[in-house]
């Protein structure tokens, strides 16, 4: 589907995943985002499994849980 992914990585909470998109020049991060988004719930409906986007879906105090975003800009990298 020509989705920028450039990472994953399990987050602290059991079963929780994240997955970077990008780097993407400007709108086009939003397109990355929202398609990838979307193939990932086709997916999770074929094999039959739900996906939740609620950052902190179980009771408990988790780190690195909270629907985060990273930015970076040139000057950053």
């Amino acid at each position: 589907a020509g989705i920028e992914i450039s990472g994953i990585n399990g987050e602290v909470m059991p079963g929780q995943w994240e997955f970077q998109v990008g780097p993407c020049l400007g709108i086009s991060s939003g397109d990355q985002v929202w398609v990838a988004r979307y193939i990932l719930e086709r997916i999770a409906e074929i094999a039959g499994v739900i996906v939740s986007f609620d950052p902190k879906p179980v009771k408990g105090d988790w780190n690195g849980a909270g629907a985060h975003t990273n930015y970076s800009t040139k000057s950053m990298r």
